[in-house]
């Protein structure tokens, strides 16, 4: 798909929920893509059999981490190191992840420009540095408001951008227009009676993240 600014598109959704039974009926809704969760909460982890039938129904997978991420006090140095090596157990131990695809790491509340500088930019400082001691295997994205995503794009904290659905939310609609976001989410869509927050893959920013394969386990 390509829309009304010449940016090649293609629909995603994504939730908290295990999808597994739900695959086949997403992909023939159109979907691309499906979004699920990294978190120490066991209950929205993306599950192995999960993601095999994903990809079995020709969907591209993006993960993001979320814990409570979700005021200020989330976002400290200890917890941007807990939640990367959690986030790199989950993605190489336990789905595999393939190297070179994406991680999301979401900051769930309008931040202002002090909790970037004062909170969220150690957090995330933190996760390059878990990244980098394991050779940087995945590249680091952002889920937030357009003020978090457009300065820690800028200050190269991330690799990655998926721009909140609050369109209230601080710079919602400069970082939007700026057609830098890899992701933009969406209103709430229903399929099979359950419901996801649907989403826009921006393809002319090129990789937003996905993968379409898992690794082999005997594959080192």
């Amino acid at each position: 798909m390509t829309d009304d600014k010449g940016i090649k598109t293609e629909p995603a959704v994504d939730t908290a929920e295990g999808v597994e039974v739900l695959a086949s009926a997403i992909a023939k809704k159109g979907y691309k893509a499906v979004g699920r969760y990294y978190s120490f909460s066991k209950w929205k982890q993306l599950q192995p059999t999960e993601a095999q039938q994903l990809i079995a129904a020709g969907l591209s997978i993006i993960t993001v981490y979320e814990d409570s991420n979700d005021r200020p006090s989330s976002f400290t140095s200890a917890a941007g190191t807990q939640q990367a090596q959690q986030a790199l157990h989950l993605a190489q131990d336990v789905i595999r992840q393939p190297k070179g695809s994406g991680i999301y790491f979401a900051v769930d509340y309008d931040a202002s420009y002090y909790d970037y500088v004062h909170y969220i930019t150690p957090y995330f400082k933190e996760i390059q540095s878990v990244f980098e001691k394991a050779g940087n295997p995945y590249k680091i994205g952002i889920y937030g408001n357009g003020l978090v995503a457009a300065n820690a794009l800028q200050d190269g904290l991330v690799d990655l951008t998926w721009l909140s659905q609050s369109q209230g939310f601080r710079d919602y609609k400069k970082f939007r227009d700026s057609r830098k976001w890899n992701i933009l989410q969406g209103p709430a869509v229903k399929i099979s009676g359950t419901e996801f927050d649907s989403d826009t893959i921006n393809l002319t920013n090129g990789n937003f993240g996905g993968f379409t394969h898992l690794v082999p386990k005997d594959d080192s």
